[in-house]
């Protein structure tokens, strides 16, 4: 007879051998034409390995020393190139000219004018911007200011003594040393001379006997000028003018017409900038004439 099995009984005869009843269950074969599929969004890397292992470098450093080395050169090339442009407007436009001008005076020219020949000096090309500055005397440059009046005069003429008025019936409106603002320094310095004021146009005469050493376009605010040696050191200029007749090297006599009185440079209104120097130097010239 056979008994039928104890519930507590873990064993059960399969093919004669006890087997446990937690057993685990292997995974379901998955049947032909049946795929399991993941769908990601994700963008896999392909990585292809190379046959050696790469050194590592430092690029980013030594681009930095190769543009280091460029850095100095460079700010020294831009140096030279800045003092061969300023240089250019302080050496002569023509070197073989008995009358050499400099590029900044020939572009004041050509803005007045349209023509760059206006400017004549006597002297040689030289900075006198220093005497314009301090108010010493010096001598040198071919602007107004370093071309100086000599002992004796280049063609013998002499002053007679005895100055006269440049314009007849003008008034003075501003007196010498009196301070005034001057553009070409953005400073406040003496007047150097006396604004006579007549109607646009008048005459303007030499006040004395001379030699005509320098006429042209004054860079520093007298706008159309003319100098004169007198000898003895002694020299007047004329500025502010609307035109002047004259040239370099030229002889006037005492009270001749060589300019026209106008309102050219810094000038607010027809005047003319008269002034007398004594070794270069400027000095009152209602010292040597009667004004106005």
């Amino acid at each position: 007879m056979f008994s039928s099995p104890d519930p507590g009984d873990t064993k059960s005869p399969t093919n004669g051998n006890d087997r446990s009843l937690n057993t685990a269950k292997l995974p379901t074969a998955i049947q032909p034409g049946q795929f399991t599929i993941t769908t990601t969004s994700t963008k896999l890397p392909i990585v292809i390995p190379a046959p050696t292992k790469r050194r590592r470098t430092e690029p980013l450093e030594h681009s930095k020393h190769r543009r280091g080395r460029f850095i100095l050169p460079g700010v020294l090339l831009g140096s030279v190139i800045v003092i061969a442009l300023a240089s250019s407007f302080v050496v002569p436009l023509e070197n073989n000219s008995q009358h050499p001008r400099t590029i900044a005076q020939a572009i004041g020219n050509l803005i007045s004018t349209g023509h760059f020949s206006e400017v004549e000096t006597l002297q040689q090309l030289s900075t006198s911007t220093s005497s314009l500055v301090t108010g010493e005397g010096y001598c040198g440059g071919n602007d107004i200011w370093g071309t100086c009046a000599t002992y004796i005069t280049a063609s013998g003429v002499r002053d007679t003594g005895q100055m006269q008025r440049p314009l007849v019936g003008a008034v003075i409106t501003q007196a010498f040393g009196h301070p005034e603002y001057q553009l070409w320094c953005g400073c406040w310095k003496p007047h150097t001379g006396i604004d006579l004021a007549a109607p646009y146009g008048t005459p303007v005469m030499a006040a004395d006997s001379g030699q005509i050493i320098w006429v042209g376009w004054d860079w520093s605010g007298l706008g159309w000028a003319v100098k004169i040696n007198h000898g003895y050191y002694i020299a007047t200029i004329y500025g502010h003018l609307d035109h002047f007749i004259v040239k370099v090297g030229q002889n006037v006599n005492k009270g001749q017409v060589i300019a026209y009185e106008g309102s050219t440079g810094a000038s607010t209104g027809p005047h003319v900038h008269f002034m007398v120097l004594v070794n270069n130097i400027w000095v009152d010239p209602t010292k040597h004439v009667q004004l106005p």
